[in-house]
């Protein structure tokens, strides 16, 4: 039996968050597990302070601005999408960009980690996967996005 089409985009939606979240989460692991079993290479200790600055900079960055860019595309589609599907179809681009903006500093901090082995990438890294968890796609908060109905929800 086929599921209603909001099950679908919704499913899908989430499907993707979860892979991103749970690929973040094992490369955190994996890194890690290498840094504990010294199977890393030499800490690059000098390049600390530059890491860091850049760590801040791409994390601050990546979240405002994927914020800014998903607030604009909400807005946009609700100003130029009347149909249901077109919105579902902008709905999910804008979440895509706005996850990869959070993914990318994320994994640059678990990179910093293992070049370097300071445990504040690592922690700026579970901070930054923690929004991301937050942004999980929910079909209430995807209606308040969107301004749409229940009824409209059903053809998402």
């Amino acid at each position: 039996m086929n599921e209603a089409p909001e099950q679908n985009t919704l499913k899908a939606l989430q499907i993707i968050h979860k892979a991103l979240l749970f690929g973040q989460i094992i490369f955190a692991s994996i890194v890690l597990f290498l840094k504990y079993t010294d199977d890393l290479p030499p800490d690059l200790k000098k390049l600390d302070q530059a890491l860091q600055v850049i760590a801040i900079l791409l994390s601050v960055g990546g979240f405002f601005i994927g914020s800014s860019i998903f607030k604009r595309k909400i807005q946009q589609v609700m100003d130029t999408f009347p149909d249901i599907k077109a919105k579902a179809k902008a709905y999910r681009s804008a979440c895509i960009v706005q996850w990869a903006l959070l993914e990318g500093p994320s994994l640059f901090c678990i990179i910093c980690f293992f070049l370097v082995g300071n445990y504040a990438f690592l922690a700026l890294a579970a901070v930054l996967m923690l929004l991301f968890a937050l942004l999980a796609p929910v079909k209430l908060k995807i209606m308040l996005q969107l301004k749409i109905s229940e009824a409209e929800m059903e053809n998402f």
